[in-house]
C-alpha cells in the first residue's frame, strides 16, 4: 500500500474509532428505550474532522520533538573525504 492510501486509511480507521465512541455517548435512556440526540450524519462529519485535527497535531507534534540540528555546519564539510581513512 503506498503512502497516501496507508495514510487515508489511516484517517479513515481514526474516523470510525471515533464515531463509534461518539454514538456510544449521544443517546439518552428514556424509559426503557434509547434515543439518539444528535443526527448520526452530523456525528461522522464531526468524527472526520476530529480524526483529520487529531492527525494534524500528531504531526505537528513528531516534527517537533524529532531530532534537531544543534548548530552543526555541513555545507562547508567535504563528506567524501570522511570515508576515505
Amino acid at each position: 500500500m503506498n503512502a497516501p492510501a496507508a495514510q487515508a486509511s489511516a484517517a479513515a480507521s481514526l474516523a470510525e474509532r471515533i464515531f463509534v465512541e461518539l454514538v456510544g455517548r449521544a443517546f439518552l435512556r428514556v424509559e426503557n428505550a434509547a434515543v439518539f440526540k444528535p443526527d448520526a450524519a452530523q456525528l461522522a462529519k464531526l468524527s472526520i474532522e476530529l480524526a483529520a485535527a487529531f492527525q494534524k497535531a500528531e504531526t505537528e507534534h513528531r516534527a517537533e520533538s524529532g531530532p534537531k540540528n544543534v548548530g552543526y555546519d555541513l555545507s562547508n564539510m567535504d563528506l567524501a573525504s570522511l570515508g576515505r581513512k
